[in-house]
């Protein structure tokens, strides 16, 4: 699983950005454009344009942000890296 995330963490890391007032210090700040896998609960699996599925934490977006989101929904997420995942701060649909 790890193998299948680090081409996303590295896309990740290329998009990173700071993102004033929530970034902590251990995370990169990072920009992640792709298409809803699924939503369960907590997780989000976008997968990018390069056809790479990163998990997402959604525990920390507010529920209004993404509870209309459906499977092929083009999105952006805004979080930092955290191991294996991106702990989102917010999730802005690209969708027309």
């Amino acid at each position: 699983m790890l193998r299948r995330l680090l081409p996303a963490i590295a896309v990740a890391l290329v998009l990173s950005i700071a993102i004033p007032g929530h970034v902590p210090a251990e995370g990169a700040g990072v920009r992640l454009p792709g298409r809803v896998s699924w939503i369960a609960g907590g997780t989000m699996v976008v997968t990018t344009d390069d056809g790479v599925a990163v998990r997402v934490d959604l525990t920390e977006v507010p529920q209004d942000e993404y509870q209309r989101l459906a499977h092929g929904d083009r999105v952006l997420v805004i979080g930092v890296l955290d191991r294996n995942r991106i702990v989102a701060i917010t999730i802005r649909s690209l969708e027309p």
